[in-house]
Protein backbone atom coordinates (compact mmCIF):
# COMPACT_ATOMS: atom_id res chain seq x y z
CA UNK A 1 0.00 0.00 0.00
CA UNK A 2 1.43 3.41 -0.88
CA UNK A 3 1.81 6.26 1.55
CA UNK A 4 -1.25 8.12 0.22
CA UNK A 5 -3.47 5.07 0.82
CA UNK A 6 -2.19 4.67 4.35
CA UNK A 7 -2.97 8.30 5.11
CA UNK A 8 -6.53 7.93 3.76
CA UNK A 9 -7.15 4.86 5.93
CA UNK A 10 -5.76 6.67 8.95
CA UNK A 11 -7.96 9.69 8.31
CA UNK A 12 -11.05 7.50 7.85
CA UNK A 13 -10.29 5.73 11.15
CA UNK A 14 -9.94 9.03 13.02
CA UNK A 15 -13.23 10.31 11.59
CA UNK A 16 -15.07 7.11 12.61
CA UNK A 17 -13.54 7.20 16.09
CA UNK A 18 -14.56 10.84 16.57
CA UNK A 19 -18.10 10.08 15.40
CA UNK A 20 -18.33 7.09 17.74
CA UNK A 21 -17.08 9.11 20.70
CA UNK A 22 -19.41 12.00 19.91
CA UNK A 23 -22.44 9.70 19.61
CA UNK A 24 -21.53 7.76 22.74
CA UNK A 25 -20.91 10.94 24.75
CA UNK A 26 -24.23 12.41 23.58
CA UNK A 27 -26.09 9.26 24.65
CA UNK A 28 -24.32 9.31 28.01
CA UNK A 29 -25.10 13.02 28.46
CA UNK A 30 -28.81 12.42 27.82
CA UNK A 31 -28.84 9.40 30.12
CA UNK A 32 -27.05 11.25 32.91
CA UNK A 33 -29.04 14.49 32.63
CA UNK A 34 -30.79 14.97 36.00
CA UNK A 35 -34.58 15.26 36.01
CA UNK A 36 -36.07 18.75 36.29
CA UNK A 37 -36.67 19.79 39.91
CA UNK A 38 -40.31 19.37 40.88
CA UNK A 39 -42.32 21.92 42.88
CA UNK A 40 -45.38 20.42 44.57
CA UNK A 41 -48.10 22.98 45.36
CA UNK A 42 -50.67 21.94 47.97
CA UNK A 43 -53.89 23.85 47.22
CA UNK A 44 -57.23 23.13 48.88
CA UNK A 45 -60.57 21.36 48.56
CA UNK A 46 -62.34 21.38 45.22
CA UNK A 47 -64.73 24.33 45.15
CA UNK A 48 -62.73 26.32 47.71
CA UNK A 49 -60.75 29.49 47.10
CA UNK A 50 -57.29 27.91 47.33
CA UNK A 51 -57.94 25.34 44.61
CA UNK A 52 -58.36 27.72 41.63
CA UNK A 53 -55.62 29.95 43.05
CA UNK A 54 -53.20 27.02 43.08
CA UNK A 55 -54.10 26.02 39.54
CA UNK A 56 -53.70 29.57 38.29
CA UNK A 57 -50.34 29.94 40.00
CA UNK A 58 -49.13 26.60 38.63
CA UNK A 59 -50.04 27.68 35.10
CA UNK A 60 -48.20 30.97 35.58
CA UNK A 61 -45.12 29.16 36.88
CA UNK A 62 -45.22 26.70 33.98
CA UNK A 63 -44.94 29.64 31.55
CA UNK A 64 -42.11 31.26 33.51
CA UNK A 65 -39.95 28.26 34.39
CA UNK A 66 -38.25 26.02 31.87
CA UNK A 67 -36.06 24.19 34.37
CA UNK A 68 -38.67 23.37 37.03
CA UNK A 69 -41.65 21.04 36.89
CA UNK A 70 -44.75 22.28 38.75
CA UNK A 71 -47.66 20.12 39.90
CA UNK A 72 -50.68 20.83 42.10
CA UNK A 73 -52.18 18.60 44.77
CA UNK A 74 -55.73 19.26 46.07
CA UNK A 75 -55.95 19.04 49.86
CA UNK A 76 -58.39 19.40 52.73
CA UNK A 77 -57.34 23.02 53.24
CA UNK A 78 -55.15 25.35 55.28
CA UNK A 79 -54.34 22.95 58.13
CA UNK A 80 -53.66 20.05 55.79
CA UNK A 81 -51.30 22.23 53.76
CA UNK A 82 -49.02 23.17 56.66
CA UNK A 83 -48.99 19.52 57.73
CA UNK A 84 -47.97 18.45 54.22
CA UNK A 85 -45.11 20.95 54.16
CA UNK A 86 -43.92 19.91 57.61
CA UNK A 87 -43.93 16.24 56.52
CA UNK A 88 -42.04 17.09 53.31
CA UNK A 89 -45.05 16.02 51.22
CA UNK A 90 -45.39 19.48 49.63
CA UNK A 91 -43.03 22.32 48.76
CA UNK A 92 -45.42 25.27 48.46
CA UNK A 93 -48.93 25.75 49.79
CA UNK A 94 -51.70 28.12 50.86
CA UNK A 95 -52.85 28.68 54.41
CA UNK A 96 -54.13 31.32 56.82
CA UNK A 97 -52.12 33.49 59.20
CA UNK A 98 -53.61 31.93 62.34
CA UNK A 99 -52.95 28.38 61.16
CA UNK A 100 -49.36 29.18 60.17
CA UNK A 101 -48.64 31.05 63.41
CA UNK A 102 -50.08 28.43 65.75
CA UNK A 103 -48.37 25.60 63.85
CA UNK A 104 -45.01 27.39 63.80
CA UNK A 105 -45.13 28.31 67.51
CA UNK A 106 -46.62 25.21 69.13
CA UNK A 107 -47.82 22.68 66.56
CA UNK A 108 -51.35 21.62 65.62
CA UNK A 109 -53.79 19.03 66.87
CA UNK A 110 -52.02 16.15 68.56
CA UNK A 111 -48.56 17.40 67.51
CA UNK A 112 -47.12 19.46 70.38
CA UNK A 113 -43.86 20.41 68.66
CA UNK A 114 -43.43 23.52 66.49
CA UNK A 115 -43.67 23.08 62.73
CA UNK A 116 -40.14 24.31 62.15
CA UNK A 117 -40.11 23.61 58.40
CA UNK A 118 -42.61 26.36 57.64
CA UNK A 119 -41.45 29.53 55.94
CA UNK A 120 -43.44 32.32 54.30
CA UNK A 121 -43.37 33.73 50.78
CA UNK A 122 -46.13 36.36 50.87
CA UNK A 123 -49.23 37.67 52.58
CA UNK A 124 -52.04 37.45 50.04
CA UNK A 125 -55.14 39.21 51.34
CA UNK A 126 -57.54 39.49 54.26
CA UNK A 127 -60.30 36.86 54.33
CA UNK A 128 -63.34 37.71 56.49
CA UNK A 129 -65.04 35.16 58.73
CA UNK A 130 -68.73 34.65 57.87
CA UNK A 131 -71.07 33.77 60.76
CA UNK A 132 -74.37 32.57 59.32
CA UNK A 133 -77.42 31.37 61.27
CA UNK A 134 -80.67 29.66 60.36
CA UNK A 135 -83.68 31.89 59.88
CA UNK A 136 -85.74 32.19 63.07
CA UNK A 137 -83.04 30.37 65.06
CA UNK A 138 -82.96 33.04 67.79
CA UNK A 139 -79.14 33.09 67.63
CA UNK A 140 -77.64 36.58 67.86
CA UNK A 141 -74.11 35.93 69.14
CA UNK A 142 -71.48 33.19 69.65
CA UNK A 143 -72.68 32.76 73.22
CA UNK A 144 -76.02 31.44 71.92
CA UNK A 145 -74.39 28.41 70.26
CA UNK A 146 -74.45 26.12 73.31
CA UNK A 147 -76.37 22.94 72.46
CA UNK A 148 -76.79 24.13 68.85
CA UNK A 149 -75.91 22.26 65.67
CA UNK A 150 -72.96 24.10 64.16
CA UNK A 151 -70.73 23.52 61.14
CA UNK A 152 -67.24 25.01 61.07
CA UNK A 153 -66.22 23.31 57.85
CA UNK A 154 -64.61 19.93 57.19
CA UNK A 155 -61.50 18.79 59.07
CA UNK A 156 -58.29 20.27 57.72
CA UNK A 157 -59.68 23.75 57.00
CA UNK A 158 -58.55 26.98 58.62
CA UNK A 159 -62.13 27.90 59.52
CA UNK A 160 -62.36 25.21 62.19
CA UNK A 161 -59.28 26.51 64.01
CA UNK A 162 -60.57 30.10 64.00
CA UNK A 163 -63.95 29.05 65.37
CA UNK A 164 -62.40 27.09 68.23
CA UNK A 165 -60.51 30.23 69.27
CA UNK A 166 -63.77 32.19 69.01
CA UNK A 167 -65.52 29.75 71.34
CA UNK A 168 -62.73 30.19 73.89
CA UNK A 169 -63.02 33.99 73.68
CA UNK A 170 -66.78 33.87 74.29
CA UNK A 171 -66.50 31.29 77.07
CA UNK A 172 -68.37 28.61 75.12
CA UNK A 173 -67.00 25.12 75.88
CA UNK A 174 -66.32 23.25 72.68
CA UNK A 175 -68.00 20.19 74.17
CA UNK A 176 -71.25 22.14 74.59
CA UNK A 177 -71.67 22.60 70.83
CA UNK A 178 -73.02 19.93 68.50
CA UNK A 179 -70.34 20.18 65.83
CA UNK A 180 -71.14 18.97 62.30
CA UNK A 181 -68.00 18.60 60.11
CA UNK A 182 -69.72 19.48 56.83
CA UNK A 183 -68.52 20.76 53.49
CA UNK A 184 -69.46 24.44 53.27
CA UNK A 185 -72.12 24.09 50.57
CA UNK A 186 -73.64 21.11 52.41
CA UNK A 187 -73.87 23.23 55.55
CA UNK A 188 -75.70 25.93 53.61
CA UNK A 189 -78.24 23.41 52.37
CA UNK A 190 -78.79 22.04 55.88
CA UNK A 191 -79.40 25.56 57.18
CA UNK A 192 -82.15 25.92 54.58
CA UNK A 193 -83.60 22.52 55.53
CA UNK A 194 -83.61 23.40 59.23
CA UNK A 195 -81.28 20.54 60.24
CA UNK A 196 -78.41 22.91 61.11
CA UNK A 197 -78.48 26.03 63.28
CA UNK A 198 -75.31 27.90 62.32
CA UNK A 199 -72.29 27.73 60.05
CA UNK A 200 -68.96 29.49 59.66
CA UNK A 201 -66.92 30.08 56.52
CA UNK A 202 -63.63 31.98 56.38
CA UNK A 203 -63.66 33.05 52.75
CA UNK A 204 -63.39 35.96 50.35
CA UNK A 205 -66.80 37.43 49.63
CA UNK A 206 -68.96 36.55 47.92
CA UNK A 207 -68.56 32.98 49.20
CA UNK A 208 -70.75 30.49 47.36
CA UNK A 209 -71.84 28.72 50.55
CA UNK A 210 -72.96 31.98 52.17
CA UNK A 211 -74.78 33.03 49.02
CA UNK A 212 -76.68 29.74 49.01
CA UNK A 213 -77.57 30.09 52.69
CA UNK A 214 -78.71 33.72 52.59
CA UNK A 215 -80.67 33.13 49.39
CA UNK A 216 -82.80 30.71 51.39
CA UNK A 217 -83.32 33.13 54.29
CA UNK A 218 -80.31 32.54 56.56
CA UNK A 219 -78.87 35.60 58.34
CA UNK A 220 -75.28 36.87 58.29
CA UNK A 221 -74.33 38.14 61.76
CA UNK A 222 -71.56 40.51 62.91
CA UNK A 223 -68.67 39.44 65.14
CA UNK A 224 -68.01 42.38 67.46
CA UNK A 225 -67.72 43.24 71.15
CA UNK A 226 -65.26 42.88 74.03
CA UNK A 227 -64.59 39.14 73.48
CA UNK A 228 -63.51 39.95 69.92
CA UNK A 229 -61.21 42.72 71.16
CA UNK A 230 -59.63 40.37 73.69
CA UNK A 231 -59.16 37.78 70.98
CA UNK A 232 -57.44 40.31 68.72
CA UNK A 233 -55.20 41.40 71.58
CA UNK A 234 -54.15 37.82 72.32
CA UNK A 235 -53.79 36.79 68.67
CA UNK A 236 -52.54 39.74 66.61
CA UNK A 237 -53.09 37.89 63.34
CA UNK A 238 -56.84 38.56 63.73
CA UNK A 239 -57.85 41.81 62.03
CA UNK A 240 -61.08 43.75 61.78
CA UNK A 241 -62.89 43.16 58.51
CA UNK A 242 -66.08 44.23 56.83
CA UNK A 243 -68.46 42.53 54.45
CA UNK A 244 -70.13 45.24 52.32
CA UNK A 245 -73.88 45.59 52.14
CA UNK A 246 -75.33 43.97 49.07
CA UNK A 247 -72.66 41.25 49.06
CA UNK A 248 -75.35 38.63 49.74
CA UNK A 249 -79.15 38.36 49.48
CA UNK A 250 -80.79 40.14 52.41
CA UNK A 251 -77.58 41.88 53.57
CA UNK A 252 -78.71 45.52 53.60
CA UNK A 253 -75.97 46.95 55.83
CA UNK A 254 -72.25 46.54 56.38
CA UNK A 255 -71.37 43.46 58.46
CA UNK A 256 -68.45 44.00 60.84
CA UNK A 257 -66.45 40.88 61.55
CA UNK A 258 -62.89 39.63 61.94
CA UNK A 259 -60.60 38.07 59.39
CA UNK A 260 -57.18 36.59 58.88
CA UNK A 261 -54.69 36.98 56.07
CA UNK A 262 -54.21 34.18 53.59
CA UNK A 263 -50.58 33.24 52.97
CA UNK A 264 -48.35 31.61 50.39
CA UNK A 265 -45.85 29.45 52.28
CA UNK A 266 -43.06 26.97 51.50
CA UNK A 267 -40.53 24.55 52.99
CA UNK A 268 -37.57 25.99 54.85
CA UNK A 269 -35.06 23.76 53.06
CA UNK A 270 -36.03 24.75 49.50
CA UNK A 271 -33.05 26.27 47.69
CA UNK A 272 -32.83 30.04 48.16
CA UNK A 273 -32.55 30.73 44.42
CA UNK A 274 -35.62 28.59 43.72
CA UNK A 275 -37.76 30.46 46.27
CA UNK A 276 -36.43 33.78 44.99
CA UNK A 277 -37.65 32.83 41.51
CA UNK A 278 -40.98 31.54 42.85
CA UNK A 279 -41.54 34.86 44.63
CA UNK A 280 -40.45 36.97 41.68
CA UNK A 281 -42.61 35.12 39.17
CA UNK A 282 -45.59 35.18 41.53
CA UNK A 283 -45.54 38.99 41.58
CA UNK A 284 -44.96 39.15 37.83
CA UNK A 285 -48.06 36.98 37.31
CA UNK A 286 -50.13 38.85 39.91
CA UNK A 287 -51.91 41.30 37.54
CA UNK A 288 -53.27 38.42 35.44
CA UNK A 289 -54.09 36.30 38.48
CA UNK A 290 -55.89 39.06 40.39
CA UNK A 291 -58.04 39.93 37.38
CA UNK A 292 -59.50 36.44 37.32
CA UNK A 293 -59.34 35.29 40.97
CA UNK A 294 -61.28 36.77 43.90
CA UNK A 295 -58.63 35.42 46.28
CA UNK A 296 -56.12 38.07 45.11
CA UNK A 297 -58.44 40.92 44.29
CA UNK A 298 -57.57 43.07 47.34
CA UNK A 299 -53.94 42.10 47.85
CA UNK A 300 -51.87 44.92 49.40
CA UNK A 301 -48.39 44.73 47.89
CA UNK A 302 -46.89 46.84 50.68
CA UNK A 303 -48.06 44.29 53.25
CA UNK A 304 -46.98 41.19 51.34
CA UNK A 305 -43.73 40.69 53.38
CA UNK A 306 -45.52 41.22 56.75
CA UNK A 307 -45.94 37.52 57.47
CA UNK A 308 -46.61 36.07 60.96
CA UNK A 309 -43.87 33.45 60.49
CA UNK A 310 -40.33 34.03 59.16
CA UNK A 311 -39.86 34.67 55.47
CA UNK A 312 -37.84 32.19 53.47
CA UNK A 313 -34.38 33.60 52.68
CA UNK A 314 -35.19 33.58 48.97
CA UNK A 315 -38.39 35.58 49.47
CA UNK A 316 -36.62 37.99 51.81
CA UNK A 317 -33.95 38.61 49.15
CA UNK A 318 -36.65 39.39 46.57
CA UNK A 319 -38.30 41.95 48.90
CA UNK A 320 -34.96 43.63 49.66
CA UNK A 321 -34.27 44.01 45.96
CA UNK A 322 -37.80 45.25 45.30
CA UNK A 323 -37.37 47.88 48.01
CA UNK A 324 -34.11 49.08 46.46
CA UNK A 325 -35.76 49.42 43.05
CA UNK A 326 -38.67 51.52 44.32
Amino acid sequence: MNLLGSRRIGLWFCVCLAAFCSSNCARRSVAERPPAPKIRISTGPTGGGFDPLGEGLAQAYAKSFTSISVETHPSAGAVANVEAIQRNEADVGFTFADVAYVAYVRGLGGVSQPYDRLRAIAVLQLTPLHFVVRARSGITTIGDLRNKRVSMGPPGTGTSLIVQLLFEAFGVPFSSVKVRPLQFNDAARQLAEGTLDAMFDDAIYPAESVRLATKDGAKLLPLVGSPIERLRHEYPFFRTAVIPKGSYPGVTEVIHTIGVDSLLICRRDLDESVVYDLTKHFFEALPALSSSLDALRFMDLDQSPATPIPLHDGAARYYRERELLQ
